[in-house]
């Protein structure tokens, strides 16, 4: 494993995966476990109050020879001149960095909760133990506030079909429009709800990714169903 250090990627490419999300695409130059994140440097003429870093998941798997990242592009300096990016264009990174990790040679079976874009990492986990046909029972659980809104379905889905050790369970927190012909779960991750594809929850390591307030709720709920603190892991994603 490469340790962190500075990294000039090309960029490849983006790909608009819902209403507001992209996925972008650069070379690869350096090694990196599932879970892991990277921090994004972009020169900016005239920066917001975040500045001009910014750090991301890696949501393409460590087994793919290039680097992706997935977000939502909303009003930032930050977003926009990400948006505007050139293929060809070089790009500083600093990584790879982190511990939401993906240890593939404990068995135990893993529980994934996502809130929206909190998914990344548990696309790069999941796509990775699926390619590397790791025999470990994994179970998804991603909330989003709106059908299109949904990135990955598709792909994690049927990576499930194929995959008996891989679970994708998708809900919509507001279902509102019947238009929507939502056929999933509706609401947001509960606890009936994770009873209900979980036989025995205390068994599970969790993982939990997503906004503060949502990582909160969701040890919350999980200790409350007797899991011990060192069965959970947490990763707050902020300010997208």
């Amino acid at each position: 494993m490469d340790a962190k250090k500075e990294y000039y990627l090309t960029f490849i490419k983006k790909e608009k995966i819902s209403r507001d999300a992209y996925s972008f695409y650069f070379t690869r130059a350096f090694d990196f476990l599932p879970g892991q994140y990277i921090r994004m440097t972009l020169d900016i003429e005239n920066p917001d109050e975040r500045g001009m870093p910014r750090s991301f998941t890696i949501s393409s798997s460590p087994l793919e020879d290039y680097i992706t990242i997935t977000t939502r592009i909303i009003q930032s300096s930050f977003k926009k001149k990400l948006e505007s990016l050139i293929p060809g264009t070089k790009v500083k990174f600093f990584g790879p960095m982190g511990s939401f990790l993906f240890n593939k040679e404990d068995k135990t079976p893993r529980v994934f909760l996502a809130g929206g874009i909190g998914i990344t990492p548990f696309h790069s986990m999941i796509t990775y133990a699926n390619a590397k046909k790791l025999a470990i029972p994994v179970t998804l659980f991603v909330s989003f506030s709106a059908v299109d809104e949904v990135i990955f379905k598709e792909e994690l889905e049927e990576i499930s079909k194929n995959n008996p050790n891989i679970k994708i369970i998708y809900t919509i927190t507001y279902l509102e429009d019947p238009k929507d012909n939502w056929k999933g779960e509706t609401g947001r991750i509960s606890e009936s709800l994770i009873k209900k594809y979980i036989p025995n929850v205390s068994t599970p390591i969790y993982y939990i990714a997503g906004p503060p307030k949502m990582v909160e709720a969701m040890v919350r709920i999980v200790k409350n169903m007797g899991v011990s603190d060192e069965k959970i892991k947490t990763e707050n994603f902020i300010g997208y």
